[in-house]
């Protein structure tokens, strides 16, 4: 396993060079600084260097993705040969947003409402901290598929705002580069299988995405209009039965009850 590693990490070193090498894999999706952090000292960087490459690199892509990563998927979802793929990952970014997106306010005010009547307002909500707190620990955590990747869309499916979300995911990456730097730095003489472990969690994450997307249906429109009809007819079903059951009250009952009161 470590001539694997190391004979990959000569050939990356003699043709792009290590800090480049750290640099370009940290933007890519799924790996980002996870592999790119161990890969750039299996290539004999200083655990600093590395991660200053790997943090750079990241970050300097995160305002991209914050401004073109969704819009993108949602234009793939409006074709037909990429329409599956655009809904498929929408699905999944729109799943690891729900626990950080307030769908009501305590007024009942939904979060889009909420965005457009703190427009003028200088300070930060309690929604507004909790959101990027939510989204900054969300990429702070060192596994794949909560990276700058899923964090900068989840930022945007949520409507955290550009400054905003730019903050959260930069600080959830600092924290996770830094978790991960330091475990490598422990294990300095392990590093060669620590690389391989990302790779190979790398490529099963890629193989399940790919097995989910084959077996993925995305929600049509009728099945929509479906779900909505069979709600409707519950809840009209719920009230003839209320109706049924105040009609046939005794009229005693009723008597017998305005006496008491």
């Amino acid at each position: 396993m470590n001539e694997f590693v190391n004979s990959i990490a000569e050939a990356m070193n003699n043709s792009l060079g290590a800090p480049l090498t750290v640099f370009l894999l940290s933007m890519i999706p799924i790996a980002e600084a996870r592999f790119a952090i161990p890969f750039g000292m299996s290539m004999g960087l200083d655990p600093l260097v590395s991660f200053g490459y790997a943090f750079l690199g990241t970050s300097l892509i995160t305002p991209i993705l914050l401004l073109i990563l969704i819009p993108i998927i949602n234009a793939l979802s409006k074709t037909r040969v990429f329409a599956k793929l655009g809904k498929f990952l929408y699905d999944k970014f729109e799943k690891k947003s729900h626990a950080l997106d307030d769908k009501k306010s305590s007024d009942g005010a939904s979060t889009e409402e909420q965005s457009h009547k703190s427009e003028h307002k200088p300070k930060l909500s309690k929604s507004d901290l909790k959101k990027m707190g939510g989204t900054a620990l969300f990429v702070a955590v060192p596994i794949p598929l909560t990276g700058v990747w899923t964090g900068s869309a989840v930022a945007s499916i949520v409507k955290i705002g550009f400054f905003k979300g730019l903050v959260s995911v930069v600080v959830g990456n600092a924290v996770a580069c830094s978790i991960i730097t330091l475990i490598c730095f422990a294990f300095s003489d392990y590093v060669n299988y620590i690389t391989l472990a990302f790779f190979i969690i790398a490529v099963v994450v890629v193989i399940v995405l790919i097995i989910k997307l084959i077996v993925f249906k995305p929600k049509t429109a009728e099945n929509e209009n479906a779900a909505n009809a069979d709600v409707t007819s519950a809840d009209a079903s719920n009230d003839e039965n209320n109706a049924d059951k105040d009609a046939s009250t005794p009229m005693g009952d009723n008597a017998d009850n305005e006496k008491r009161s």
